[in-house]
């Protein structure tokens, strides 16, 4: 089973109990869909947290919306099988801008990105223009499925 774990640390950056409830629903709807396996750790950080991690893994000297890193398999307490670890960061402030920017609300927007990072997770990528508009379908798909949008 995929469970989801959440870490905030950005202060006044707390989720809702109802959007903690539809990440969860999300996390399982692509671990049902996609073979997604093991647990899921959001991390809500800000521009200056991303912008440090993006310029260490991807050589990028500037913030970013959300990054994914599959940390592998890693060795679980004694008497359980192995676990595989994922990580996703959000940027807060970037969703928030992106959300303005685009007219849509700021849990819509983190929605939107956390799927974004749950697909990464499961193999997506975006090295196209074909694969980037597929990964955008699927997401809107996914969001649909659980009632965040119009199906």
């Amino acid at each position: 089973m995929t469970t989801l774990l959440v870490e905030v640390e950005v202060e006044g950056a707390e989720l809702s109990k109802a959007l903690l409830t539809q990440f969860e629903e999300l996390t399982q709807s692509v671990a049902r869909s996609h073979d997604l396996q093991g647990p899921v750790s959001l991390v809500l950080i800000d521009d200056e947290q991303m912008r440090g991690l993006n310029s260490q893994f991807r050589s990028k000297d500037r913030t970013t919306d959300v990054l994914s890193f599959d940390l592998g398999p890693l060795p679980a307490p004694q008497g359980a099988d192995e676990m595989v670890y994922k990580e996703i960061y959000i940027s807060v402030e970037q969703a928030h801008r992106q959300a303005s920017d685009l007219g849509v609300s700021q849990s819509e927007e983190l929605a939107r990105l956390f799927v974004h990072g749950l697909l990464h997770l499961s193999g997506w990528d975006h090295e196209t223009e074909e694969k980037l508009h597929a990964m955008e379908q699927e997401t809107d798909a996914i969001l649909a499925r659980i009632g965040l949008l119009p199906q």
